[in-house]
């Protein structure tokens, strides 16, 4: 399902309501003006009688025009009179006489009109101001007044268009849109905030303050849906870190039983189980440790991590099936990293191998400069669909290989807390590779040696 854009919601409501409140001011409009039977002067008509204005240093008078004499033919009680500031005047046609005391004062009124009923049109005057020759020229006509319903539309038009219309229009498509996006800048910063939250820092939480008032609810909520996420979290960590405590005796009491037993298979089988038992609790401790403490990096040679790992992990891969080998550079290869935690990346991986690998083979460690360790096996490798997923904790690929899931998300979480990177890719020959990164280090400043 498509999302809706909130942005465009408003955008398109804000502009159905004006168009909607446009289109009834229209008509409430029209009906005012029609009720009553009211009367107006067109513009057509001042534009006509300002084009027959004539002026000079003598005074003001009026050319009888065609367009003149037409309208007087369309309105024979048309009449027309100008002035100006001079005490000019000049008049066309048979003003009414109680018109007279009016004219007098034309050139100090302003643009005006007085509208009538439809059986006193006579009555209805307009007044209007021009600018002829350069002159300022008050106008006031009559007696041409009109009352069909076509020329009250275009006169509703012609004052809701540019009073109304034109800045609605302008709000709708320009200004509204700002402010809108304007006012989401809060809810885009909270969608900020949101996606960087970590539950392991337990003192945050998403503000209210940078949110309207209509969101912060939901806000509210969210964040206390974060507390009861992190406490439960909370729970959960000290339960395991509980009971990965709790599995240690116990499983030291089968170990030592185990050794007590004759050699035989069912003494390796047992000792394998109970090897992956304990490696499931060292990681459970290991997962727990590095969420609630940091790691201090140092220099670190990863070509001695590398042989180190593989000296202990090596009676392991022998007994089941493969074959370990380390391919470093005589010359140290140094990054920065933590070393006990480096070690159990790299254990991590040789043991993911052991458990994925096959069955046989050579499992490989290969240092490669300046920052960069291979650990690869000739197995049937990692499918196109698990290679995220396979750092996820918890998670196993339908393989039908032993493990709880938690070596490889272990490994991620170690290396990603010393600033480091880790891939997986299948080889052209066959097999899955591990790729470790770290922070290489040319010179490292090494500690110094303490006096005898």
């Amino acid at each position: 399902m498509k999302r809706k854009s909130l942005l465009w919601q408003l955008f398109v409501s804000l502009s159905v309501v004006q168009t909607v409140v446009l289109f009834f001011a229209f008509g409430g409009l029209l009906y005012l003006l029609l009720d009553g039977r009211n009367t107006y002067i067109s513009d057509g008509v001042i534009k006509t009688a300002a084009q027959a204005v004539r002026t000079s240093p003598a005074g003001l008078s009026i050319e009888h025009t065609e367009r003149l004499e037409d309208l007087r033919r369309q309105y024979p009680s048309f009449w027309l009179m100008v002035a100006d500031a001079d005490g000019h005047s000049a008049r066309y046609g048979n003003p009414p006489s109680y018109y007279t005391e009016l004219s007098q004062q034309l050139a100090w009124i302003g643009p005006s009109e007085i509208h009538a009923y439809e059986e006193r049109a006579p009555y209805g005057v307009r007044i209007d101001v021009k600018k002829v020759d350069g002159r300022r020229i008050h106008i006031m006509t009559g007696g041409a007044s009109r009352d069909d319903l076509g020329r009250w539309v275009a006169v509703v038009s012609g004052v809701v268009s540019p009073i109304v219309s034109v800045p609605l229009i302008l709000s709708t498509l320009v200004i509204a849109p700002l402010l809108i996006w304007r006012s989401m800048a809060g809810v885009r910063k909270l969608a900020q905030s949101a996606a960087a939250i970590d539950l392991s820092h337990r003192a945050v939480q998403l503000e209210l303050d940078t949110v309207p008032r209509e969101i912060r609810p939901l806000v509210a909520a969210f964040n206390e849906a974060i507390d009861r996420l992190r406490t439960t979290y909370v729970a959960r960590d000290q339960f395991l870190r509980d009971a990965a405590h709790e599995l240690r005796l116990p499983i030291a009491v089968l170990m030592a039983r185990i050794d007590t037993m004759p050699k035989g298979p069912d003494k390796a089988l047992l000792r394998a189980d109970v090897s992956r038992l304990a490696t499931l609790a060292e990681q459970l401790l290991d997962l727990q440790r590095i969420q609630a403490q940091g790691v201090q990096r140092t220099p670190v040679n990863l070509c001695e991590v590398a042989r180190d790992v593989a000296s202990d992990v090596a009676p392991l891969a022998s007994a089941q099936g493969y074959c370990l080998e380390v391919d470093a550079p005589d010359d140290p290869v140094w990054v920065s990293a933590e070393p006990l935690s480096l070690g159990r990346v790299v254990t991590n991986l040789v043991q993911n191998a052991v458990v994925h690998g096959g069955g046989a083979g050579t499992i490989s460690l290969r240092v490669v400069a300046p920052n960069t360790l291979r650990v690869c096996d000739q197995g049937p490798g990692v499918a196109e669909q698990d290679r995220e997923r396979i750092f996820e904790p918890f998670y196993r690929a339908q393989t039908g290989d032993p493990g709880h899931g938690l070596g490889l998300h272990l490994a991620l979480e170690l290396v990603r807390r010393q600033n480091g990177h880790i891939t997986v890719e299948n080889l052209a020959e066959g097999g899955a590779c591990f790729a470790v990164t770290f922070e290489a280090l040319s010179q490292p400043q090494l500690p110094a040696p303490e006096p005898a």
